[in-house]
């Protein structure tokens, strides 16, 4: 293939272009996608609009299979296809109506097709960064470069935030968390963004979802070269004495994400105290972490965490505090 032949066969498929121009056209429906043109983990991506339909069934079990079968396809092993990015506005419409089963799942499949892959490695210096590092980039399948795909699927979240600002107050505490990290993932979101995240915390009774929500204010802070701004209001959060102890926890990881700054041993000190049994539960349902329990327990993943090292699971995760 000559260079004008892979430039235009990149131009012909860069999946950023197709969204918007569907938008435009009216034509945002699951059929009038050019599937075929693109693929996922086991091939041509011609079978995902039977499996997106099929996530607006009555049966559970159908719902329940066919978003398996989607996220094994199009999230393989934490690698976006470029077909993942395609799903993004579909997975949103249909969670957003209160009668879908696995709506928090569906919210939480469209904010990952925007994320890089941690492989495991919730780090310090990136768990609230959604793209890969310039020394990281590479291509998903069929030689498209990876960064077309995040910026694709961040894009139509940024497109669909007027109906995952009302899913902040939607009764299930999943899908209001699910919906805090899906706008956090926005490519550029507006302020009212904030705005939202923040009323909700104002009420928001449920310690997973205040979690979620500072990490997503933590985050679209960072995101908007805004971590100043984020350290000071994190650390009113983590040194607020009156403050729930989620808050104070969330407001730790918020401030260790937003700076490189050696932490005080007084949010050492609060972390320490803050591991409890009931933390490491509400921890497991803030969708920011990978998996706490492949780690072992909160404790050996903060370990990683703080050290920006995979854990290794030493006798005293906490030894270095």
């Amino acid at each position: 293939m000559t260079w004008e032949e892979l430039e235009t066969y990149w131009r012909d498929h860069d999946v950023r272009r197709v969204l918007p121009e569907l938008r435009a056209r009216g034509g945002l429906v699951v059929d009038a996608v050019p599937w075929r043109q693109y693929c996922h983990a086991y091939g041509r991506a011609d079978d995902v609009p039977d499996l997106l339909h099929a996530l607006s069934a009555s049966d559970p079990a159908v719902v329940s299979r066919s978003l398996s079968d989607l996220w094994n396809k199009v999230r393989h092993q934490g690698n976006s296809s470029a077909s993942a990015a395609l799903t993004v506005p579909f997975l949103i419409h249909v969670a957003a109506n209160p009668t879908t089963h696995r709506r928090a799942d569906l919210l939480l499949l469209a904010a990952e097709a925007g994320h890089r892959n941690h492989f495991g490695r919730d780090l310090r210096q990136d768990l609230l960064h959604v793209v890969y590092p310039p020394e990281e980039k590479g291509f998903v399948e069929a030689g498209l470069p990876v960064e077309w795909t995040l910026e694709a699927a961040r894009a139509a979240i940024t497109a669909d935030v007027p109906l995952l600002i009302p899913l902040l107050d939607d009764a299930d505490v999943a899908v209001r968390s699910n919906a805090a990290y899906a706008l956090a993932t926005a490519l550029t979101a507006p302020p009212v963004v904030s705005r939202a995240l923040r009323a909700r915390l104002a009420v928001e009774d449920d310690e997973p979802v205040r979690i979620s929500v500072v990490l997503a204010l933590a985050q679209l802070a960072v995101e908007r070269s805004a971590a100043a701004g984020a350290v000071a209001w994190a650390e009113q959060l983590w040194t607020g004495e009156d403050n729930p102890i989620d808050l104070r926890f969330a407001g730790a990881l918020g401030w260790l994400c937003a700076t490189a700054a050696p932490p005080p041993q007084s949010l050492l000190d609060l972390l320490t105290t803050a591991t409890t049994a009931a933390m490491e539960q509400w921890m497991q349902q803030v969708p920011w972490p990978g998996d706490i329990a492949r780690e072992g327990s909160l404790a050996a993943w903060l370990a990683a965490f703080l050290n920006n090292a995979p854990a290794e699971e030493p006798e005293n995760p906490f030894a270095f505090l």
